[in-house]
């Protein structure tokens, strides 16, 4: 595990200056005085339980975030320069997650941040995400009943693209590892961090292209 660990955070690190150096330079984000990605949480008046999940989560991770309330008339002006009109808004460094889709922000906290931000459990089950050089592979957990995993599978074989396929029924460790990642359907994909649930070839292709 101690070698999936260090494989991560050497690929974290690579893959953060990689994705980031160009966005550091222009455009809208989450940077302090050193350029270093922080985290900001966008919410509003009456938002209740549907922002505060959100604070939630970034407080059992430790995430230093600055909370702005876009009902005020210098939180909305904030707001309105990351072009999107749906609250709550978490910015991570460049990356933008609207509402309160938990496993987006883990993804995007991991992406932005590094590895250091999942628990070891997660990741643990992240290693099965990356090859031996630490770079992002396809990931798919499914059963062997469900049509979709089936067309993912068609989807991808089609394409070309290199994958593992995980029968959670019958892959004890890949049952351990859906459970850890709360997975809530099949299939469940992965592209490195990248979570992509159900079957959406069309965001699978883009992550794929995106990240191989």
């Amino acid at each position: 595990m101690k070698k999936i660990i260090v494989l991560l955070l050497l690929a974290g690190a690579g893959y953060w200056g990689y994705r980031n150096y160009d966005s550091l330079l222009s455009g809208p984000g989450a940077f302090d005085a050193e350029g270093k990605p922080k985290v900001l949480l966008f919410v509003m008046d009456g938002c209740g339980a549907y922002c505060a999940d959100v604070a939630e989560k970034l407080k059992s991770r430790n995430i230093p975030f600055e909370e702005i309330n876009a009902s005020t008339d210098e939180g909305r002006g904030r707001f309105e320069k990351f072009g999107d009109n749906r609250l709550p808004l978490t910015v991570v460094g460049r990356k933008t997650v609207a509402g309160n889709d938990l496993p987006a922000i883990d993804t995007a906290l991991a992406e932005v941040m590094g590895i250091e931000v999942l628990t070891p459990a997660e990741q643990q089950a992240m290693g099965r995400h990356f090859d031996e050089q630490g770079k992002p592979r396809v990931v798919v957990y499914g059963t062997s009943w469900c049509p979709y995993c089936k067309r993912m599978r068609e989807h991808l074989d089609g394409r070309k693209i290199a994958y593992q396929y995980i029968d959670v029924e019958q892959d004890s460790d890949g049952m351990r590892d859906y459970g850890i990642l709360r997975g809530r359907g099949y299939p469940l994909v992965f592209v490195g961090f990248r979570r992509i649930d159900g079957f959406d070839a069309n965001k699978v292709d883009q992550v794929v292209k995106e990240l191989l």
